[in-house]
């Protein structure tokens, strides 16, 4: 039978490959047997996903996003050793929640750099002649807090609606080689982050909002990592432009 999300032969970059949904997306592109070019920060860290990819043909690169003037010299370093690549999911990011009275301009470029300008720069050096295949993939992953406001994530939720308003512009830039860009909108992942905050303010309205509303359950990182594979693969060559909830309908409780 044949896989409509088969990846074979073809090489995607990873970022943020040592956060939950990160690790999980890089393993499950693997195993459909894509090319894994990961990056991250932590070259340790990286080592030990990289030890977990299925197949041949992987490859690893310490990147630190937060560093935006240092993505373009990176990608060329990648696409010289490892060549061409076919694909693109974002998933690096940071969720600082800080009250409005203690958010300084500092703070704010601090997560406009990871989660927006690093994503804007990367596609703008990755989609050059050469460097990535026409009728190629790009995915990134949102948040549902680009819809939703929440107490004390001002910079978050505007590195994220920044994010999914840059893609909607992106596909018109890359229309002409026919380049698809998407974003995941997830709203709780059951993630290391997710576990920390639960046990954290276990009593606070937001947690007990999870229980409540997010009647679905908690969303688990395979779920998002399959989504990712999804929008990459064949399976979605007509599906661009778009953001994808996944939630468990806690946007609609």
């Amino acid at each position: 039978m044949i896989n409509p999300m088969d990846l074979t032969g073809k090489r995607i970059l990873v970022t943020g490959a040592t956060g939950g949904m990160g690790v999980e997306a890089s393993i499950q592109l693997s195993k459909l047997g894509a090319n894994v070019v990961i990056c991250g920060r932590n070259g340790e860290k990286l080592q030990k996903v990289f030890e977990m990819l299925e197949g041949k043909g992987h490859a690893k690169h310490v990147l630190d996003l937060n560093d935006v003037d240092s993505i373009e010299e990176n990608i060329k370093k990648m696409v010289t050793e490892h060549g061409m690549f076919h694909g693109f999911a974002f998933c690096a990011g940071i969720a600082p929640m800080r009250p409005l009275k203690m958010t300084k301009r500092e703070n704010m470029i601090e997560v406009m750099n990871a989660n927006l300008f690093s994503f804007i720069e990367i596609v703008r050096c990755i989609t050059k002649k050469g460097y990535f295949a026409d009728e190629g993939s790009i995915v990134a992953i949102s948040s549902t807090a680009s819809i939703q406001g929440k107490q004390s994530k001002v910079a978050y939720s505007a590195s994220k609606a920044g994010l999914d308003g840059a893609i909607r512009c992106l596909i018109c830039d890359l229309k002409k080689k026919k380049i698809r860009v998407n974003s995941i909108m997830p709203s709780w992942v059951n993630t290391r982050m997710y576990k920390v905050y639960i046990d954290r303010y276990p009593d606070t309205f937001e947690v007990q909002e999870i229980k409540e509303k997010q009647y679905m359950g908690v969303t688990e990182p395979i779920e998002i990592a399959n989504t990712v594979a999804f929008l990459l693969s064949d399976a979605a060559k007509t599906i661009t432009g778009t953001s994808i909830l996944i939630d468990g309908g806690i946007s609609q409780g």
